[in-house]
C-alpha cells in the first residue's frame, strides 16, 4: 500500500531550520533587551552603593588615605597588623557581643510570648493591644534614646524615682561600667518585641488548623503544643529573627553614641562607634576601613553558622 505524500511530514530544510532558529534569537534577544532596560536601575544601584562603597572599603584598608587630598598611598596590610594588637578594638568587640547576649535573647522570647498572648482567640481588644506593642518599632531612634537617657538619670530618672519608693538607692545606669551596656540593651528590648511579636503572630497564624486540631485530638497539652508542634513549623521566623538580630545588635551605633558615647571608660564603646571615632574624629580613614572590614567579616561568619544551627535545629 502507497502511502500518501501528503500524510508523511515534511522535514523543513536547512534554511527554514536556519530561519527558525535566527527568530528563536532575536526574540530572545528582544527579551533580554527589555530584561536589561527593567534591570538598569537595581544595576545602577547596586554599582554606585554597594560594589564602589565595598571597593573604597578594601582598598582603603590597605591604603594611607588622605583625608584632606582624597590620595590613597598603597600601605600594605599595615593597619590589619595593627586592628589585631589594638586593646580599644577587642573591648569594643567585647562589649558588642555583652550587648547581643542581653538584648537579642530577650527581645526575641519577649515577641514569642507577646505573640502567643495575642493569638489567643478569648483576648478582648487584641488590635489595639498589636498597635500598642508595635508602636514603639516607629519611633525614631534618636528620639527614643534621648528620652531613654532622661528616664536612666541617677539624680532625676523615673526609675530611680520608682526605685526610692522600694528603698533602693540611686542606680547609676549609665555612668556605671557594669550596667552601661545592659541599660542600653534594656532600651532594645522594649523597642524590638513589638517587631518580633509581629514577626511571630504571622508565623503562628500561618499553621494550619488541621494540624492543631490534630494535636489536641491527641491529647496535647499547651507546652507540647508549643514545643512539639508551633516551635518547629516557625523555625524559619526563628532564624529570621537571630540572624537579623545578630546583624544589627553588632552593628549598633545611634544609642550608645547618643546616650553614653561609648563611656564610661569604654564600656559602652561598640565596633561601629570605634569606626566613627578612628575615621571621623581622627581622621584615620584607612584603620577605620579595617575596623569596618574585618567587623564585616565577623559579622557574615556569625550569621552564617547560626543560619546553619537553626535551621537543623529540632525543637
Amino acid at each position: 500500500m502507497r502511502v500518501s505524500e501528503t500524510a508523511v511530514p515534511k522535514l523543513g530544510s536547512w534554511g527554514d531550520g536556519w530561519a527558525a532558529l535566527r527568530r528563536r534569537f532575536k526574540a530572545r534577544g528582544k527579551w533580554d533587551k527589555i530584561a536589561i532596560v527593567f534591570l538598569a536601575p537595581w544595576l545602577l544601584h547596586l554599582c554606585i552603593f554597594t560594589l564602589y562603597p565595598l571597593y573604597i572599603a578594601l582598598y582603603g584598608s590597605v591604603s594611607d588615605w588622605n583625608i584632606l587630598t582624597g590620595e590613597m598611598k598603597y600601605a600594605g596590610f599595615v593597619y590589619y597588623a595593627k586592628l589585631f594588637g589594638d586593646p580599644n578594638f577587642f573591648l569594643a568587640i567585647r562589649n558588642s557581643f555583652v550587648y547581643l547576649f542581653c538584648q537579642v535573647p530577650a527581645a526575641i522570647l519577649g515577641g514569642l510570648f507577646v505573640a502567643l498572648m495575642l493569638n489567643q482567640a478569648w483576648l478582648k481588644g487584641r488590635m489595639f493591644f498589636r498597635g500598642i506593642y508595635f508602636l514603639p518599632v516607629i519611633v525614631p531612634m534618636v528620639v527614643m534614646s534621648i528620652v531613654w537617657q532622661w528616664m536612666y538619670s541617677t539624680n532625676s530618672g523615673v526609675f530611680n524615682y520608682f526605685l526610692s519608693f522600694l528603698g533602693i538607692g540611686k542606680v547609676s545606669w549609665l555612668t556605671s561600667e557594669l550596667l552601661s551596656m545592659p541599660s542600653i540593651a534594656l532600651m532594645k528590648i522594649w523597642n524590638d518585641i513589638g517587631f518580633y511579636a509581629v514577626l511571630f503572630l504571622a508565623g503562628l497564624q500561618g499553621i494550619p488548623s488541621e494540624i492543631v486540631d490534630a494535636g489536641r485530638v491527641d491529647g496535647a497539652n499547651d507546652w507540647q503544643m508549643l514545643w512539639r508542634i508551633k516551635l518547629p513549623m516557625l523555625n524559619p521566623v526563628v532564624v529570621f529573627s537571630v540572624v537579623m538580630g545578630t546583624l544589627w545588635g553588632l552593628n549598633i551605633f545611634t544609642e550608645p553614641y547618643l546616650m553614653t558615647e561609648g563611656g564610661p571608660l569604654g564600656s559602652s564603646l561598640t565596633t561601629l562607634l570605634y569606626l566613627y571615632q578612628q575615621g571621623f574624629i581622627w581622621s584615620k580613614l584607612g584603620y577605620a576601613n579595617a575596623i569596618g572590614v574585618v567587623s564585616t567579616l565577623m559579622i557574615l561568619v556569625l550569621t552564617q553558622l547560626e543560619r546553619r544551627l537553626l535551621e537543623r535545629a529540632i525543637f
